[in-house]
């Protein structure tokens, strides 16, 4: 207990419980996908959050969102399912820098998914051909997407297919518009009050998605939002430093440390 104290704090009863519940379900699995039980053994982020974000130390923060993307990256990689249903898990990691996940999620073409929250095929099929700059993707998603967007889906969902679309036309003022809808509309939506409602992660990942896509004279346009749930503290430290994430928390077998972080390894070798 000593050892997490001193690094952690009073958060350290509780990093201290998910790593003892971690490892021991590693040692008895033998696999990283296995370990990671839903509720129980994800990250405790939740219960960081506040703190680390009270601390302004926007490091460590970059570190804790980077270590919950993992996590929840790891069902959709190693479970069979459409990457479709991990819309959300895509702007995270593209909010934390974390490429490798990032390029393991987006497909490399569309798919005609079934059974998924109508938001993400319109906006998946818009990353899709903005991130691998495939305009036969592009062709069809845009009036796809427009369509979408002139409907009547709450605003949360319109405003965040309507930014990918101000992304395509490389409108900063428009983005900026359709950034901030995106942050009031995240507020009245079913999003968690413990962590999306503290800080929305998938806004500063679509912020982040234009800083990769366009040059930096039009990045600089784009107006950040003006709304409690996005850190401009932390967007700016985001694009002033070189962004290497860590994970938050080391886990005392380092080859849990070497899965999470190369879930590739688990994908290809799953027992």
């Amino acid at each position: 207990m000593g050892e997490y104290q001193n690094k952690w704090g009073e958060l350290s009863p509780i990093i201290e419980e998910h790593i003892n519940f971690t490892m021991e379900q590693y040692r008895e699995t033998g696999s990283a996908s296995k370990s990671i039980v839903i509720q129980i053994g994800f990250f405790p982020y939740a219960e960081c959050l506040r703190k680390v974000l009270m601390d302004k130390d926007w490091n460590r923060l970059n570190n804790l969102i980077y270590q919950e993307n993992c996590f929840r990256s790891f069902r959709y990689l190693t479970g069979g399912d459409t990457h479709y249903w991990a819309f959300l898990d895509m702007l995270a990691a593209l909010a934390v820098g974390n490429m490798k996940t990032l390029d393991l999620l987006v497909p490399r073409k569309t798919e005609r998914v079934t059974h998924i929250y109508s938001t993400y095929r319109p906006a998946t099929d818009l990353l899709i051909g903005l991130w691998r700059k495939d305009n036969s993707v592009l062709e069809l998603a845009v009036p796809k997407a427009k369509k979408f967007v002139s409907g009547k889906k709450p605003q949360w969902d319109r405003a965040t297919v309507a930014f990918l679309l101000a992304l395509y036309d490389k409108n900063p003022e428009e983005a900026g518009v359709q950034l901030e809808l995106v942050c009031k509309g995240a507020m009245r939506s079913d999003f968690d009050k413990d962590t999306d409602k503290v800080l929305f992660v998938p806004a500063h990942g679509l912020y982040q998605l234009a800083a990769c896509l366009w040059d930096e004279e039009l990045f600089r346009q784009l107006p950040m939002p003006n709304h409690k749930i996005f850190s401009k503290e932390y967007a700016i430290w985001r694009n002033t430093h070189k962004v290497e994430p860590e994970l938050f928390v080391k886990y005392p077998d380092p080859r849990f440390d070497r899965i999470l972080i190369n879930p590739e390894l688990e994908m290809s070798e799953p027992n």
